[in-house]
């Protein structure tokens, strides 16, 4: 994340904090911590950018095989994306991509001590 609170990609992989809100639906809020600032992800639908704000914004998160996932908000058709390989790109919204496009994110749980 940028200091300007723009996400962009890195090739190294960021821990987000997922907090689910409602496991069916995959409800939930992602926040991150980098140098200290914590900051939540959210989708801003106005400039198109991922950025990082003091509110959660309530995201879902979809998936066919429980795997990949694209993050949008709730029955929204718009989703987070890197537009191409440059790990410094910023991370946009828009439309959500046709079946077997690579819009995904990948998850992994971290357990904390």
């Amino acid at each position: 994340m940028e200091r300007n609170f723009q996400f962009v990609g890195s090739d190294t992989p960021q821990k987000f904090f997922v907090d689910i809100k409602d496991p069916v639906a995959r409800i939930a809020t992602l926040k991150v911590a980098i140098d200290g600032l914590e900051t939540y992800l959210t989708l801003n639908m106005e400039t198109h950018r991922v950025v990082g704000r003091p509110v959660p914004q309530v995201l879902q998160l979809s998936s066919e095989e429980n795997v990949r996932y694209t993050i949008h908000p709730q029955d929204v058709n718009e989703v987070a994306f890197l537009p191409n390989e440059d790990p410094s790109s910023p991370i946009l919204v828009g439309p959500a991509p046709e079946v077997g496009t690579s819009h995904n994110w990948i998850f992994e749980r971290v357990y904390r001590d």
